[in-house]
């Protein structure tokens, strides 16, 4: 016997069923029908039930074929689901990722994506502002305005005007490695060149700055 969970709605007039993008299988009746009834309409829909649970699993692994994120450095497991309510949100739990997509819609590569890169901007956002206010403050440095982009040929840049402009991207990427994106930047306020007076700077608040640049070169964009 299919597991189902038996809901009651007082305006309906028939049995019905729902399957959520979990698998979940939904029998929603009237008032007073006996439960034989609904276990003999589950089994009668057994086969069409079984059908779609393997079409919502077929659909739901071909949208999250990237089964992890990084965060900061660390590996998230992705978990999708599709909330009753039209909610819809990201949040982060242990190892975690849930990502709640609305109800009622299309699972798509596209809404994930809309969704998931909204809350990874807002999260990169939280954490590389005021790390830049701190760490200009340590350097003694002063800055215009700071934005946040999605670049494909670098994660970061300052302007002739003083302003920062990071990609938030840097999200994905270990802390030390942010900082050290942030101080690069923040020492073109002072050096707006690749002079030996610019590497000294950013050695000076980032000792170990030749590997970390290392690394985003490696796994990444190079810094320009």
């Amino acid at each position: 016997m299919i597991e189902y969970i038996h809901k009651v709605h007082p305006r309906s007039s028939s049995l019905k069923l729902k399957i959520e993008s979990d698998g979940q299988v939904y029998v929603i009746s009237p008032q007073l029908v006996p439960k034989f009834i609904i276990e003999q309409f589950v089994r009668d829909h057994q086969g069409w039930i079984e059908t779609t649970q393997a079409k919502l699993l077929s659909r739901r692994a071909k949208v999250t074929d990237e089964i992890q994120v990084s965060i900061f450095g660390k590996k998230y497991a992705k978990e999708v689901t599709q909330a009753e309510d039209m909610a819809q949100g990201v949040t982060l739990k242990a190892s975690t990722l849930f990502i709640k997509l609305p109800a009622g819609k299309k699972l798509t590569s596209a809404a994930l994506k809309t969704t998931l890169d909204r809350f990874l901007k807002a999260t990169a956002e939280k954490y590389l502002v005021p790390r830049t206010h701190q760490l200009a403050k340590i350097m003694q440095i002063t800055f215009g305005f700071i934005t946040l982009r999605e670049q494909k040929s670098r994660w970061g840049s300052c302007s002739s005007q003083g302003n920062l402009n990071f990609n938030w991207r840097l999200v994905h990427y270990p802390p030390e490695i942010i900082d050290y994106v942030i101080i690069h930047e923040l020492a073109h306020r002072r050096e707006m060149n690749h002079s030996s007076a610019f590497w000294e700077i950013v050695r000076q608040y980032d000792p170990a700055s030749v590997q970390h640049r290392g690394w985003l070169k490696r796994n990444g964009l190079s810094v320009h």
